[in-house]
Formats: C-alpha cells, structure tokens, sequence
C-alpha cells in the first residue's frame, strides 16, 4: 500500500527552490515559465514515457499545498518509489546527510534508554565540531575555545528523525549548491568545496584514518600511526567523540554513513562509510589520552592564584606557577616570564590577586607547562573560572 502525503502543514513546508532543485538533480529540465506563478518540468523515463509536472513558484499561493501534492503524485509514479522516500529526499536534497548508527541489542527496536540517546546526541555533535575544527586546521588537540567558523558551521547544522535498524541518527550539514559557469571556458575551472563540505569530507577521511590508524597500531604497539593520521583530520577531540559513541553500544562497534548533497557531486574518493569495530575503541581511547598528555594545546587561557615565583639573582627571566582550572579541575600550570611580567606576578602573589595569561598549555609531569606565553595581566578582581 502506498501512502499519499496529504499532511498541508508538511506540503506547504516544501520550498520552490529546494524542489527545483531535486528535479534538476533527477534529470527533469524546465520547460516553461508560467508567468511568474510556476514552471512546467519535463523528464523522460527510462522506458521512453513522459512526464511533467507544474512547480509552484511560492509558497503564497492559495493552491499551493493541492499543486505540491500533485506533484508528488507524480514523481512517485516517475521513480516508482513512495511519496514519504521522495519526500525525505527532496527535505535533504542540499544537505549532507550523515547517519551515526549504534548496533545496539537495546536499540533493536529503534529506541533508546533516554540517557543512552542523550549521550548519543551529545558526542555525535562532539564529533561534528572535531571535524568542523580539522577543516580549518589539522591539530592533535583542539582547546574549549574553538573557531568561530566551526562554532558558526554548528548553528546550522540540524538534527534529523531517527530511524530504525538499530538507532539511526541523522544529522543534515547543509551545502550550497554548485552552480556551473554561465559560459564554457577553454580552460579547466577546478571545483573549489564550500567550508560545509569540507566538514563532511573531512569527518569521513578522518573516520577513515582513525580505522585504519587503530588497526597499524595494534600490530605496532606505538603511537606513530596514530600521529601521523593527525594530518588527515585525526584528534584526541574526534577520538573522545568516538569512544563516547560506541559506549551505546559497547562490543558492536558503530557505523557511520554519508549521503552526499545531489545538489554538489562528490569530487575524488572520499569513503561514503566507514565501520570501526569494538576492538578498536581501546586503541583509540589510549590514543586520545596520550595526545592530550603531549600534544600542545593552543590558545589556552589560564586564571588563577600565582602559588610560587622562582627567578635567580641576576636573572631577567623567572618562573612562576599559577593555581587554575585547567578542563574542569584545578591544576598547577608554570610559565616562564621576562622582567616585567615577573614583577606584575610577583605583587599580585604578595596582594592575593587573581592573574590570566594564555599559551599553549603542555603535560609536565604531573603538571602543566604554558608556552610562548602572552596577554599577561593582573585583573581587577578575583575572577578566577
């Protein structure tokens, strides 16, 4: 039996230019413009009928919810597929569409303890924005403080309905559609990806990269292969995400899937799925330990109590430590300051005042070391987060 979409909320929530869009991707050409109130589409199927449908041209129109399920009506006959998949599908058509699956027995019947899904829906966004940080920069660790374009690619980003098989959750990353030349040029133009893809492309490698950097290191028994995945978008963030995902699903591992925007064709080899199974997630939880144990972290800001000063008698130069919160817990982090800077840390260790200072924060032994330090100040109160 095959369901017709009568719904007029959901009918009217169908836009021109994302069904236009679809057509186009289908093979459909438009044949007429119908003064301004829509467009006559053509297509011709494989066993030489045609088709054609009328598009409305907004949404204002008073018909258009009856012209909108009209057009359903017809691609379903054209695609020999339901109305709800056509649906799903042009809701879909310019976004990446990425489904994180949990292969879970208490998932089997598509649901989930609340919060198991809640942490499902927490590190899938965590390795989003591991991926939408390694698209801009490839590092071993990335700090609380991330970019403003990959905090910026997150707001848009939308979480779709879950599906059964398991737990299926989607995550729509809409892309701009790529729009050809307006004239044919001799010479080639190279297809540069919007930043938006560039996050799904890089989230797939790196997925990649971490199997295949799990694998190598299990038969090494070092970190090298892990390292050297760094500059295919690897991160103790992307590798945090990770074991936090599989936790749903503790021994069956995860599989996670793309379906590319049909409005950009994907370009070059980039693995569409990739299946990480539970014996790796050891690995790679061990990995993002010892990436945040030795990997700078750049941009850190520390505020804290300066708890000792440390500079010989004809040095310039001295060493402090300050009493801080570093992720969440109250560490002792040493800088290295020039003359000036030491005085300021020096009075405000004798007057109790909170200091801030930012670098790039290290593991030292059972402490921290913060290098190239700047922005060193003494605030006004004690304003220590």
């Amino acid at each position: 039996m095959k369901v017709a979409v009568q719904d007029t909320a959901t009918l009217r929530a169908l836009k021109p230019l994302e069904m236009a869009t679809y057509l186009r991707a289908k093979g459909w050409r438009q044949e007429a413009d119908l003064a301004g109130k829509g467009s006559l589409w053509l297509v011709q199927a494989a066993d030489g009928t045609e088709f054609d449908v009328t598009l409305p041209a907004r949404r204002e129109l008073g018909d258009y919810a009856l012209r909108m399920a009209e057009l359903l009506q017809v691609l379903a006959g054209a695609e020999g597929r339901s109305q709800l998949e056509i649906l799903r599908d042009v809701q879909t058509t310019s976004a990446d569409l990425i489904r994180v699956r949990a292969p879970s027995r208490d998932a089997e019947g598509g649901t989930l303890p609340f919060d198991q899904a809640v942490t499902f829906v927490e590190r899938s966004r965590d390795m989003m924005l591991a991926a939408a940080c390694a698209a801009i920069d490839k590092r071993a660790v990335y700090a609380k403080r991330k970019a403003q374009q990959a905090m910026d690619y997150l707001g848009h980003v939308r979480m779709g309905q879950t599906e059964r098989g398991s737990y299926v959750l989607t995550i729509l990353s809409p892309v701009t559609p790529e729009l050809r030349p307006a004239q044919e040029s001799l010479l080639p133009v190279e297809s540069v990806d919007p930043y938006e893809r560039k996050v799904t492309r890089t989230l797939m490698e790196a997925l990649h990269a971490l199997d295949e950097a799990a694998r190598d290191a299990a038969v090494q028994g070092n970190m090298t292969p892990f390292q050297a995945a760094v500059t295919r978008g690897v991160s103790a963030n992307l590798c945090d995400a990770v074991v936090g995902l599989s936790a749903v699903s503790p021994g069956e591992g995860l599989d996670i899937q793309v379906a590319w925007s049909r409005t950009r064709p994907i370009e070059g080899a980039t693995p569409a799925r990739v299946l990480l199974d539970s014996d790796c997630i050891p690995l790679i939880e061990e990995a993002s330990r010892q990436f945040r144990d030795t990997a700078p972290i750049d941009d850190v800001e520390i505020v804290g109590f300066v708890k000792t000063l440390d500079r010989g008698p004809t040095a310039t130069e001295g060493d402090i430590s300050i009493i801080g919160p570093v992720d969440g817990q109250i560490r002792r982090v040493s800088v290295r300051l020039g003359p000036d800077q030491y005085s300021e840390a020096s009075r405000a260790h004798d007057d109790r005042r909170t200091v801030r200072c930012t670098g790039e924060l290290i593991k030292e032994g059972r402490g921290y070391r913060l290098l190239n330090p700047r922005h060193f100040e003494v605030l006004l109160g004690d304003e220590v987060g």
